[in-house]
């Protein structure tokens, strides 16, 4: 004799579905799979160009293609005090404030720790973000403008040129002739050859 168990009307039986078990597993897996993956996005992300040997290049650069050495590296020192400018609301009026040595240094902390707070340490990369620099070079000439066209007989324009392709060139890190308008390149490389040999070959 078969005995049946019969279930009440209305209610349904709930077993355990056999892939759940699984599923959880797998996504355990992948979850600490992008934790452990992380550190080395980030890695990655800032193995690219270190930003603070980019006056170092530049310097290098002036030494090798610029045959005046009329290019110096130019140090920007901020003012001392700053204009902030905020709304304590979205919808109030902004109002410009003046902030001193002492409460920059402030803000400057407060930023931070937001930004370690945001990031858990470093632990999470930021992404869609922009970091601006600012690398500053000062072209320097003996004389006026019109002494150092009539007495040394010389295009200053044609200097600045050859100053403003050195730094591009660095910066972009892309050769100079890349930089240039094909119209004006045989002018160019006709007054300024060593911008565009390189190694002894022509770039």
């Amino acid at each position: 004799q078969q005995q049946q168990q019969q279930q009440p009307a209305g209610t349904v039986s709930q077993q355990p579905r056999p892939q759940e078990p699984q599923r959880q597993q797998q996504t355990q897996e992948q979850r600490a799979q992008r934790h452990e993956d992380a550190p080395h996005e980030l890695d990655e992300a800032s193995g690219g160009r270190d930003l603070t040997q980019v006056p170092v290049e530049m310097d290098a650069r002036f030494e090798k293609l610029d045959p005046d050495a009329r290019l110096r590296p130019t140090i920007i020192t901020p003012a001392s005090q700053w204009k902030k400018r905020a709304q304590k609301a979205l919808l109030s009026k902004p109002t410009e404030t003046v902030v001193g040595g002492d409460e920059q240094k402030q803000m400057r902390d407060a930023a931070f720790d937001l930004l370690d707070a945001l990031t858990k340490s470093g632990a999470l990369p930021i992404e869609h973000a922009s970091l601006h620099v600012v690398v500053a070079a000062t072209q320097c000439f003996d004389l006026t403008v019109m002494e150092t066209v009539i007495q040394q007989n010389t295009n200053p324009i044609e200097r600045v040129e050859r100053s403003t392709l050195i730094m591009a060139s660095t910066v972009h890190q892309r050769p100079p002739a890349a930089l240039v308008r094909e119209a004006q390149l045989q002018r160019i490389s006709s007054v300024s050859p060593a911008l565009f040999i390189e190694n002894g070959e022509p770039a």
